[in-house]
């Protein structure tokens, strides 16, 4: 294997923040919406919400000292010594330790405030030998050195003066800390540091004897709020409550897991006068975010050290760059070098390759003779196969299945089609449009081969949905499939090979689903369970509600209860689903109810769109049983739904069931 390839694979399979440390400059590309997040000026917290893999991780570090201040960043402007971010993640397994185990409440809250101060204060002073050792002129070693910090005594009067002391005994003192943590009823408890207070002494120290620093805000970012206890969020948002230059509190989280607004006092926390809250989602979903995934894709590829792209990728991290990146002729760049790369299938090839291919044109053959038996049509296939009009001929078998079509009026339009006159295939009707990719999903459900359906750049941006991560390892698939042996040269990678990377792909992130928290094998099943209705509701024979992959809830005779409700919400939590307004009502009487639609990068695996298009009403009763049902009754509901869809089962892929057989083995 070459080497710029060896590089290609590693540079595409680092696809989270964590695993690129915490200088990221050179792996950042300024979002479009940066400005709207106004996060290095604010004065007001911040309220970050996203998924996984939707770069909020990649955000708070690029913001961090480590990244505005890095060794690689080539000039550093003087205003930015004003705004200083420290990152914080929250530890799951440490923060849990810390509560309980026959101690006190207040001495954990104290512990917690104590490890607070300890991590923030040495995160202040990495920030100073972070500014020194970047191309900034403002700050150098020297002036480090000769900082004098004997009034934080009054805290604890054991502690050093000298910068770089202090720093080596708070990295002690932590150490410390956390093995006492781990043997707290056979351990001295150790003196305590009073959190954000001492923090801001010592931020207000160097201030006194910098003047340089003398307006410097200090920014908290910290990350994963939702692993912290109850107690250490009512901490926390005690500290965001209060925040004032020159120590600001920001968090981030995912969606749904802001459960407490409470603080340690009487007042909780209140939107819009404590804290400002930014959706990263929302924005991903608000602009066309083509673009930017274009330019994280085409940064990779430099990175890798694929030359001859479009674009000088230092662009990419200069705020000054991002109205040139907003121009018609650079988006245009971006897109046709992505396109180029990962080729679209247009719907008139997806339909000719079904007639390169013996097998499914054999398929759709039998499928259009077995309409016209039922029908008691007597009528040749070849009245509504026409390989000079593949896309019609491959919806002709859902047409033929719906009991108000009648088989001739279809061939007669199918006449009008092929003589250039006004008809229903592709006129006002729109045949075509409304109904060729549920058909064509259907014709390749049971064949061992990806439907090109799933191949493109555009639609691998589609399927992640803003997801960083998944579009990356779409990508990351697809080029090692198509260059195994390494030889990359830039060039097109077939869209056979795209598709199967997407099925591979979904198949490995679906599995990830059991690590999603403490409901995780919980969700796994459910995943399961739907999508397998989802697939069946893709066999239906007449495609009359097609490309399904989303779903409202109706009254029913058995209510969602409030553990089912939570079990929602931690779905659309670690966006296994995602919840939207309803935008559609079947009948006016109908009130505006919410949507949950699918996380799309699953929807390879179980062989759907990934295209939000139809909606799936399901009585309460039924999404109970997702949730909570046994296998016998999800096996029992799918077979409903079957016999209401008018499934044979001849007409049925057998690996439709094959997902709760995996689910029953578990």
């Amino acid at each position: 294997m070459n080497e710029s390839f060896d590089s290609l694979q590693s540079v595409f399979s680092q696809n989270r923040a964590e695993e690129l440390g915490y200088d990221v400059w050179q792996h950042f590309v300024v979002p479009p919406f940066y400005y709207h997040l106004d996060l290095q000026t604010a004065r007001k917290p911040r309220l970050i919400i996203g998924g996984r893999g939707c770069g909020k991780t990649m955000l708070l570090r690029y913001l961090s000292h480590q990244s505005m201040f890095s060794p690689s960043r080539p000039s550093i402007p003087d205003d930015d010594i004003l705004h200083i971010g420290l990152y914080w993640r929250a530890d799951t397994q440490f923060a849990n330790v810390m509560n309980k185990r026959n101690v006190q409440d207040d001495t954990w809250h104290s512990a917690f405030s104590h490890m607070a101060a300890l991590i923030l204060a040495m995160e202040v002073l990495s920030s100073l030998q972070s500014i020194a050792k970047s191309t900034s002129s403002l700050l150098n070693e020297t002036d480090i050195e000769k900082l004098n910090f004997h009034r934080l005594q009054a805290f604890d009067p054991t502690l050093p003066s000298a910068a770089d002391s202090l720093q080596a005994n708070l990295e002690e003192r932590l150490w410390e800390f956390e093995s006492w943590v781990s043997n707290v009823r056979k351990m001295e408890e150790p003196r305590f540091l009073p959190g954000e207070k001492f923090v801001l002494v010592l931020i207000q120290q160097i201030q006194q004897q910098l003047p340089i620093m003398r307006k410097t805000i200090y920014f908290v970012y910290l990350d994963e709020y939702e692993n912290l206890c109850t107690y250490q969020q009512e901490i926390i948002n005690t500290w965001l409550k209060h925040s004032e230059t020159p120590l600001i509190f920001n968090i981030a989280m995912k969606r749904n897991a802001f459960e407490t607004q409470k603080t340690t006092g009487l007042e909780s926390l209140s939107d819009i006068h404590d804290f400002r809250k930014h959706d990263l989602e929302a924005y991903f979903l608000q602009e066309d975010l083509a673009v930017f995934f274009g330019e994280i894709l085409l940064l990779k590829l430099s990175m890798a050290g694929v030359g001859n792209l479009p674009i000088n990728v230092k662009d990419l991290r200069d705020l000054s760059k991002l109205p040139e990146r907003q121009t018609k002729t650079y988006i245009e760049k971006i897109l046709s070098a992505a396109r180029t790369m990962f080729p679209e299938v247009t719907h008139e090839d997806l339909a000719k390759e079904v007639f390169k291919n013996r097998v499914l044109s054999q398929k759709l053959y039998e499928r259009v003779q077995l309409a016209l038996k039922q029908r008691n049509a007597q009528l040749s296939a070849d009245r509504f196969i026409r390989p000079e009009f593949p896309q019609a001929s491959i919806i002709t078998p859902a047409l033929l299945n719906r009991k108000n079509n009648h088989p001739e009026a279809i061939a007669e339009e199918m006449d009008l089609l092929e003589n250039n006159r006004e008809n229903r295939f592709s006129g006002r009707t729109n045949w075509i449009h409304n109904n060729f990719i549920g058909c064509l999903l259907q014709l390749y459900q049971p064949y061992d081969r990806a439907c090109p359906f799933y191949a493109g750049f555009q639609t691998f941006w589609q399927l992640s949905r803003g997801n960083i991560r998944h579009f990356l390892e779409l990508c990351y698939k697809s080029l090692y499939r198509a260059f195994p042996e390494g030889k990359f040269d830039a060039g097109p990678v077939p869209p056979s090979q795209q598709a199967e990377a997407a099925r591979q792909a979904s198949t490995a992130f679906l599995g990830e689903v059991r690590s999603f928290g403490p409901l995780g094998n919980r969700l796994h099943t459910f995943l399961l369970r739907l999508g397998s209705l989802f697939a069946l509701a893709h066999q239906r024979p007449t495609q009359s509600e097609s490309e399904q992959s989303h779903f409202s809830i109706l009254a029913g005779k058995e209510e969602l209860n409030p553990e089912d409700l939570a079990f929602v919400r931690e779905a659309i939590k670690w966006s296994v689903l995602f919840e939207e307004e309803g935008t559609k009502k079947k009948a006016e009487h109908q009130p505006e109810s919410l949507q949950y639609v699918l996380n799309p990068i699953y929807a390879p695996y179980f062989h759907i769109s990934y295209r939000k298009k139809r909606k799936l009403e399901m009585k309460s009763d039924d999404v109970v049983c997702l949730i909570r049902g046994s296998y016998s009754e999800v096996n029992a509901l799918l077979k409903r739904y079957s016999k209401t869809w008018s499934l044979e089962p001849s007409e049925m892929s057998p690996t439709l069931f094959s997902h709760l057989t995996e689910e029953q083995e578990q």
